[in-house]
């Protein structure tokens, strides 16, 4: 999979930037996903636009003379025979910009990434946008599979609040203790900490609260 090495703010961004006779295929693509994951977020990830629920679940990007799909390499060798027509490697396939895009099979692929991925909901600790889940807080949540479940039915963002809230604090004891609470909270159906201003690593502009209140 080739990353761009241009920074795009969304997919919005990504498209609008591409040659206007190619941004309604482009749109194609990105409705079909929508319509057969509608939870995953829209992202940008490695450069290219990116559908993500736990993890992401297909990228894809424009070149010369074809669309890049990059499902991973199960979906490809699931699919093998109805991809026949098209080029692919281990991870991608090429979508040639001059045909119609096989809007159908597109959204069978999306859905065979939906359920890996809820598989493995069931087997890993899923981390936060830009924290990863440290030891402490990956042993409390593997000991109860119900609030690992819990845990990773979290949004990215969710999660990472969470992890930010924990280890912001330098203290064994109390780290131990907002363990604790999370866990409970958890229990209780709260997605996020109470009170909590944001992880300062992903909002800056919450870094100032951190001065005034008491982790």
């Amino acid at each position: 999979m080739k990353k761009s090495n241009k920074k795009y703010k969304d997919i919005d961004e990504y498209h609008t930037s591409q040659p206007a006779e190619i941004q309604e295929k482009l749109e194609l693509l990105r409705r079909a996903l929508k319509q057969a994951a509608p939870r995953a977020t829209e992202t940008i990830s490695d450069g290219m636009p990116a559908f993500q629920l736990n993890k992401v679940l297909v990228y894809y990007a424009l070149n010369k003379k074809h669309i890049g799909f990059y499902p991973t390499p199960n979906p490809i060798i699931y699919f093998k025979k109805e991809l026949e027509k098209y080029k692919t490697t281990k991870g991608a396939i090429q979508f040639p910009i001059d045909k119609p895009l096989p809007l159908t099979l597109i959204k069978k692929i999306i859905k065979y990434r939906l359920d890996e991925d809820a598989k493995n909901i069931s087997k890993n600790v899923l981390s936060g946008v830009l924290h990863e889940v440290p030891g402490d807080i990956e042993k409390v949540l593997k000991d109860d599979t119900a609030i690992l479940k819990r845990w990773n039915s979290l949004t990215p963002i969710q999660r990472n609040e969470w992890i930010c809230w924990v280890t912001m604090v330098k203290e064994t004891e109390t780290r131990a203790g907002h363990i604790h609470r999370m866990i409970e909270e958890l229990k209780e159906g709260k997605r996020i900490p109470c009170c909590w201003p944001g992880c300062p690593h992903r909002r800056p502009s919450a870094q100032k609260w951190f001065k005034k209140i008491k982790i």
